[in-house]
């Protein structure tokens, strides 16, 4: 087999916290997008609703200080910070994706587990010492998994809201955050702190992924090796196999899981055996958004052809991470062409 490819020993993850926090922005799957390039769908008119307001408010350098005309003199008026609720593939990323290139002032782009790596890697304090000089924030795929995370992202967003303007993206409304994962009603003050700080907008639609799959069907009568040897790549390719994989991810921190992707722009991961374990089922999951943000195409050979509809056992599944996983696999539809 020709070696057209790099390893997971060619990987360096050497890097300082300021060259972390400076890849806060979209990515290459999101760089280019705008409101104008955002399709909606007319079945569906809130997003296009959404679109003229998020429009709207980033219209305007510093908006968290200088709120637009039109939404103060509502009676009903939108709150500076806006909190986007839909299911998957309806193209909330696009949209923060859209607001942070239309914005002209101080901004930073990070989803929310991203967030709460960076609190645990850097402490609560040096981060809100990060976060509380910028105008806007950014963050996709707002949830919560634990009381520890509660505690501190209430923290971090009473501290920051005094000056900056927040828009964040979820799946689960905020009187549904941390449900059928800790007891919320002993933090019904943190949770309260949170969902006093957004307006929420609430969207619906069908996922758009299937429509972008269309990519799979030039490669599906070829192998995996072959495709190894043949795919053309314009960065980098990795070639690895699961338990390597495994062993990278958990030897690292998640918050600098991006280096991959940003190095790859194509993964071929051999002997996939999918996950029973929770901590390397939440981490993969964590690459796999970073590797969605960079539009990494990955090839997986499987290990046992039911593994592709089973990634994650029933077990795992039936955890607190289930959103979590299924957004993943509903990325993976996206991402992977499976061998």
């Amino acid at each position: 087999m020709d070696n057209n490819y790099i390893t997971t020993n060619n990987i360096d993850f050497n890097i300082s916290i300021d060259e972390c926090f400076s890849e806060l922005r979209p990515h290459p799957k999101f760089t280019q997008c705008t409101f104008d390039n955002y399709n909606d769908d007319p079945d569906y008119p809130d997003q296009n609703k959404l679109k003229e307001i998020l429009k709207q408010i980033t219209s305007t350098v510093k908006q968290n200080k200088y709120l637009l005309p039109f939404i103060r003199q509502k009676p009903n008026k939108i709150s500076k910070n806006l909190y986007i609720d839909g299911t998957y593939g309806i193209g909330k990323t696009h949209l923060l994706s859209a607001c942070f290139n239309n914005f002209n002032g101080s901004k930073a782009f990070l989803s929310f587990i991203e967030l709460a790596y960076f609190m645990n890697f850097l402490g609560l304090e040096k981060t809100i010492d990060y976060f509380k000089n910028i105008d806007l924030l950014l963050i996709d795929e707002f949830d919560l998994d634990d009381p520890a995370t509660t505690r501190m992202i209430a923290r971090f967003i009473d501290n920051i809201n005094k000056n900056t303007t927040i828009i964040t993206t979820s799946n689960r409304l905020p009187k549904e955050l941390g449900g059928g994962k800790f007891d919320i009603t002993q933090f019904a003050r943190e949770l309260g702190i949170i969902s006093d700080t957004f307006d929420v907008i609430s969207v619906e639609g069908k996922s758009f992924r299937s429509k972008l799959t269309t990519w799979k069907a030039k490669y599906s009568t070829s192998n995996f090796n072959n495709m190894l040897i043949t795919f053309k790549s314009n960065r980098e390719k990795l070639f690895t196999n699961y338990h390597e994989l495994i062993t990278l991810l958990t030897e690292h921190h998640p918050f600098k899981f991006f280096i991959i992707p940003k190095l790859c722009d194509s993964i071929f991961i051999d002997n996939f055996m999918g996950f029973n374990q929770l901590n390397n089922a939440v981490r993969f999951s964590i690459f796999i958004d970073h590797c969605y943000y960079y539009d990494t195409k990955l090839f997986i050979k499987l290990n046992n052809n039911d593994i592709e509809s089973n990634i994650f056992s029933k077990e795992i599944m039936e955890t607190s991470f289930e959103r979590q996983f299924l957004r993943c696999k509903s990325r993976l539809e996206e991402l992977a062409i499976f061998f």
